[in-house]
């Protein structure tokens, strides 16, 4: 009989602006029993807007299982050939307006051993395809970062600042389904206004083990501000600061209900599942670094450290040591 995994979760991220920069490359790396293979790997970044852009990370090997060339590789060669990004512009490579593209991905976290021995943990987004042209009117196009998402709650709470004052807005912890019975923990926020009976509706369902839907803005901002010194004598001083905000904003959302839909996910695989995530990071923090595996980068967001979940003895489902303590973006 074959193992039940957790289903795959909804798990969609729609980027679309202007083609900010690109580090996509063909390399040459060795699978785990030493073939060498042909990839196209690396980043495009997005510009949204002149604070916003968003990072979308490739990964396509040349030929297929099959030994037939990977459709996705043929695609990434034409946009990685003919893709005119605003760093071009800006050096002289290129010329005329950048590149207006679309890409389609899921969110994903990107894990190696640092060097100082301890896993290392981002959210990033990974492309699913190749890039697209924007096809449409310029006077249509709108830049966007979107997210659309399903996944298990772990805890609803309102968010506080570095004081532990409240904010106003909520955060919704998620363990998120991958495919192949995979998970992984990621963090959302609500926006500071709620619609009417918004609030009342996500203290009501957003509960512990319940199964839900929700959809909103990435957000990755980067804003220049700028403090002008007087001086004594002589000229003033402008000092240049960076105030940055990487965040998954949920605009909207919904409960799935037991005996009422169908996406419900079987709350009693999850156990097994995070023990899958704990041996793997514990295979991460083992493992040696080799020259010949592709290097991690820098993905969205801060690290994380996990800890160890406290108990709930209220419940008595075996499940209460995953609904504990934080260590999620």
């Amino acid at each position: 009989m074959a193992e039940q995994l957790l289903r795959e979760a909804l798990n969609k991220i729609e980027i679309v602006g202007y083609a900010q920069e690109s580090t996509l490359e063909k390399k040459e790396f060795k699978d785990n029993i030493g073939k060498p293979y042909t990839c196209i790997s690396g980043d495009i970044t997005v510009k949204i807007s002149e604070e916003e852009t968003q990072v979308v990370s490739y990964f396509a090997k040349e030929l297929t299982q099959k030994g037939e060339v990977n459709k996705n590789y043929k695609a990434l060669t034409t946009i990685m050939n003919e893709l005119v990004t605003v760093a071009d512009i800006a050096q002289g490579v290129s010329e005329g307006e950048p590149s207006r593209i679309e890409c389609q991905g899921k969110l994903t976290l990107n894990e190696y051993k640092g060097n100082d021995g301890e896993v290392k943990s981002f959210p990033k987004i990974s492309g699913r395809y190749s890039p697209t042209r924007y096809k449409g009117e310029a006077k249509d196009f709108n830049p966007k970062a979107k997210f659309d998402i399903e996944g298990i709650v772990k805890s609803l709470k309102a968010e506080t600042d570095k004081d532990e004052n409240e904010t106003g807005r909520l955060k919704i912890q998620l363990y998120v389904p991958l495919y192949g019975g995979k998970i992984i923990p990621l963090t959302f926020v609500t926006g500071e206004t709620l619609p009417q009976g918004g609030k009342d509706y996500l203290t009501d369902n957003f509960q512990s083990r319940a199964s839900v839907r929700i959809y909103g803005d990435l957000v990755n901002k980067s804003k220049k501000i700028e403090r002008v010194i007087e001086s004594g004598f002589g000229e003033n001083k402008t000092d240049v600061t960076y105030e940055r905000t990487r965040e998954f904003i949920a605009t909207g959302g919904t409960l799935y209900e037991e005996g009422v839909h169908k996406e419900v996910f079987d709350i009693s695989l999850l156990k097994e599942a995070l023990a899958n995530r704990e041996r793997h990071l514990s295979a991460l923090k083992e493992k040696e670094k080799t020259d010949d595996k592709p290097k991690p980068t820098a993905g969205f967001g801060n690290g994380f450290q996990p800890t160890n979940a406290k108990k709930n003895e209220k419940q008595d489902d075996g499940l209460d040591d995953l609904f504990g303590e934080d260590w999620f973006f």
